[in-house]
């Protein structure tokens, strides 16, 4: 048999990422397209030699002949692109967010079998433990989106990057404790920032917080006393459990209590030197063309949808 080919719509920085990840999950990366008339889509063509390059990113899908296809275009193209996608039966790993607005997403609703969204930290070894420490209990949590805003003042151009790139961290507290809710919402000025109650129907109970600009990476901490399993950055995850006590002493004169490490998950630097997740949500689609079921792990439209609500609810003045 023949390695199935794959189509990839979409020339910006995520693209490279996509291909290594779908050769080395056994693709033949053999067509490739951006907005019409791009000049980096030939760009990737030549650099990542890909035989076939489209001036139309709807051509390519409604006529080239492929077995999966990759839409990693900008958001506000995707959701007409994917819709001639789905008109073809074939199956399509779609990047986050799909679309600003959860009912336009939840349009696809009936197509689960044949789209996928790439939120590839679901994929992470951390991410994987972190789903088990939850699932041992109720936990409060904590998570922190330090996205950079350029113009927080401005009403929907400063919070693109939140509603655009935050979602990966929404989506990812979602897939580790499960459906949760907005309770209350509380923002901040000079510096502006967010933060939110939340609680789930699994006993859990946290905090959103939107710290923009801090110095901070972004974290997921869930606290189950006498332990912590912290995600910070996402990549890293570290099981803490009880407190070491060091006694006073000439060079330190205070008792210091200190987080005892159980142990380490390093989601880095992804299997085989791939970004991390890229590989794994790469084989699910790879696994969808042959066998016809994804990875339980990847997120569906309904996923998706959640999260770009929940962006929503955060950002809306």
């Amino acid at each position: 048999m023949s390695r199935p080919t794959v189509a990839v719509v979409g020339a910006g920085a995520i693209a490279p990422f996509h291909i290594a990840a779908l050769r080395m999950a056994g693709f033949h990366v053999e067509h490739v397209a951006a907005s019409p008339g791009s000049k980096r889509a030939a760009e990737i063509a030549s650099r990542y030699d890909i035989p076939r390059l489209w001036s139309n990113p709807r051509e390519l899908i409604e006529f080239a002949e492929w077995d999966a296809l990759v839409l990693a275009s900008a958001t506000d193209s995707i959701p007409g692109l994917l819709e001639s996608a789905m008109s073809t039966g074939r199956p399509c790993l779609v990047e986050k967010p799909v679309s600003f607005d959860p009912a336009q997403i939840l349009r696809f609703a009936g197509h689960d079998r044949d789209v996928r969204v790439a939120y590839n930290r679901r994929f992470y070894t951390a991410t994987q433990a972190a789903v088990e420490f939850a699932f041992s209990g109720p936990c409060i949590f904590r998570l922190e989106l330090p996205d950079g805003i350029l113009a927080p003042d401005a009403e929907f151009a400063g919070l693109r990057a939140v509603r655009e790139n935050s979602v990966h961290g929404l989506d990812l507290l979602h897939h580790v404790v499960g459906a949760y809710e907005l309770l209350t919402r509380l923002d901040t000025k000079n510096p502006r920032g967010r933060i939110a109650a939340v609680t789930t129907a699994r006993g859990h109970v946290g905090t959103i917080v939107l710290n923009w600009n801090c110095p901070a990476n972004f974290a997921l901490v869930l606290d189950r006393a006498p332990a912590r399993f912290e995600m910070r950055p996402f990549e890293m995850g570290s099981l803490y459990e009880g407190m070491e006590v060091l006694e006073p002493t000439s060079e330190v004169p205070v008792r210091r209590y200190v987080p005892k490490l159980v142990r380490q998950v390093d989601s880095l630097p992804g299997a085989d030197g791939i970004k991390p997740g890229f590989l794994e949500q790469a084989r699910s689609l790879m696994n969808r063309v042959v066998t016809g079921e994804w990875d339980s792990r990847s997120a569906t439209i309904a996923d998706a949808a959640f999260a770009a609500d929940v962006a929503r609810a955060l950002t809306a003045d």
